[in-house]
């Protein structure tokens, strides 16, 4: 997908949606301004399959002492926590689950999604990578704000 293509507000999973669940998002937008310090926390993986997240700003990431417009962190490779630095205009950090079941990295399957949980800090994620089956837990992890900004 290139920056032109992206959605700019969440996008939701409509073949979840037509099976009545209406809460699973494909593609979340958050909120975010321009330099804002964030965290990444893994929290948890039931999947033998490599599981991860995407994310990107219309500008670009600083991570891991690069900047970035866009960056896959895997949870068995990253820190279980990853600070960044979201440089943005127009306000949104994109995100989306991805997985590798040994064929490379694949995302947006027809049943992959994440529930969002809000938090008082930040977001909480839920991920499925595909089957209609799912508690959603197949990755858990959380956005959070750094709010020690100086």
């Amino acid at each position: 997908m290139s920056k032109k293509t992206l959605p700019y507000a969440r996008l939701m999973n409509s073949a979840f949606a037509d099976r009545g669940r209406r809460d699973v998002v494909m593609i979340d937008a958050l909120p975010i301004t321009d330099g804002e310090p964030l965290r990444l926390v893994f929290e948890s993986r039931k999947s033998t399959w490599r599981q991860g997240v995407w994310l990107m700003t219309d500008q670009h990431l600083h991570v891991n002492d690069q900047d970035c417009p866009s960056v896959d962190l895997w949870e068995d490779s990253a820190p279980q926590e990853i600070q960044m630095i979201c440089n943005t205009k127009n306000g949104k950090l994109l995100l989306y689950n991805i997985w590798d079941d040994g064929s490379g990295r694949e995302s947006q399957s027809w049943s992959s999604g994440m529930l969002i949980e809000e938090l008082p800090n930040g977001r909480r994620y839920r991920c499925n990578d595909f089957g209609f089956d799912t508690d959603f837990d197949k990755l858990v992890f959380c956005i959070v704000r750094m709010t020690d900004r100086a």
